[in-house]
């Protein structure tokens, strides 16, 4: 397995470096038959999570970025290596702890919010380049929810107003999740609009340790559940084909409910500890979203509910918490992928013990 991944990861690796001596081979060529005032950057083609190709120079240096996955990638492999000069991103304030450094940084700027494109700050940046999320374009100036139409208006609306910007989406699925593949796709993008092949070999990390954590779960053939506390008293839970499907699908457990359920909200399937009782799986993973949104605790209640205390997860003590912001605002980056590993072998390191 493991000899299986190094090769994957070398060719990999190689493909990467190749693409990009090619393209600084061809910069090069054409800044000698230049007079220093043509952009002779390379352009790549891309192919972005909505699956919208894209021609892009390489190394943009205004750069607006509304995903925190995306910085969070660039941040792990040396965000100074991006060749990034200006920078937008969403709520400069309110950065996840892991990108902390970022609120001090005077060439950083706050642009609206993980779901609002903040117009204002664009026109003072004039990025040459936008990476947009999952949540982009998800409300107004005023922070109200936009519908599929006004959502696409306001999309547009940002398109017209800045014909000289590219706009790409760069995000994890949030309606059935493919962490993996969601993951190398981006990777892929970003190693190549920075040219930059740490970013490949530290994708490769991780997928070959989440890898690991399949093999011995799928080899455990334990069940588990998926549980989130969307506030502080109202549980929601999360089978097959929904946004933390990564729990069975990336990471091997068995769903104790394999049943197919069409999700209308990203805040998962509603459910009362009865049915957590009744399902009754090994292990059960929960994220505190009220915690990690700021509005209270959840996870203290759920684990001090009588119903809960009845099932055999908690009786052995595999009821395990998950860090909030790897997993609900941060997902797909490469330090969220490393917490959301340590997070699940919880379990492993404690059978090991």
């Amino acid at each position: 397995m493991k000899r299986k991944y190094l090769f994957i990861t070398m060719a990999l690796i190689a493909m990467l470096v190749i693409g990009i001596m090619a393209l600084s081979s061809c910069n090069k060529d054409e800044s000698e038959n230049t007079t220093g005032t043509e952009d002779t950057r390379p352009e790549v083609k891309i192919v972005d999570a909505d699956g919208v190709e894209h021609t892009l120079k390489t190394n943009p240096k205004n750069v607006a970025i509304y995903d925190y996955g995306v910085l969070d990638i660039l941040d792990s492999v040396g965000f100074a290596t991006s060749g990034i000069e200006k920078l937008v991103v969403p709520n400069k304030d309110g950065l996840p702890a892991d990108l902390a450094s970022y609120k001090t940084m005077e060439n950083v700027y706050s642009g609206g919010s993980l779901f609002y494109v903040d117009f204002d700050v664009l026109d003072l940046i004039q990025p040459e380049l936008v990476i947009l999320g999952g949540r982009s374009f998800g409300m107004d100036v005023d922070g109200n929810r936009l519908g599929t139409e006004d959502a696409a208006a306001f999309k547009k609306s940002a398109y017209d107003r800045y014909p000289n910007t590219k706009f790409i989406k760069i995000s994890v699925n949030s309606s059935n999740s493919n962490l993996v593949n969601d993951m190398e796709r981006n990777a892929y993008i970003l190693a190549r609009i920075f040219k930059n092949v740490e970013i490949a070999i530290k994708f490769q990390e991780i997928k070959s340790n989440i890898a690991e954590i399949q093999a011995k779960a799928i080899a455990s053939k334990k069940t588990a559940l998926f549980v989130m506390m969307v506030d502080q008293t109202t549980m929601s839970v999360f089978n097959v084909n929904s946004r933390f499907d990564m729990l069975y699908e990336d990471f091997g457990f068995l769903p104790i409910d394999p049943n197919t359920v069409q999700w209308t909200d990203a805040h998962g399937l509603t459910a009362r500890a009865e049915y957590v009782l009744e399902q009754n799986p090994d292990l059960i993973f929960v994220l505190d979203r009220s915690a990690t949104i700021g509005s209270g605790a959840g996870y203290e209640n759920f684990i001090g509910d009588t119903v809960i205390k009845q099932t055999k997860a908690f009786k052995n003590n595999n009821i395990y918490l998950l860090t909030g912001e790897s997993w609900y605002t941060m997902t797909g980056g490469f330090t969220a992928a490393d917490r959301m590993i340590a997070n699940i072998n919880q379990y492993f390191d404690s059978i090991e013990e």
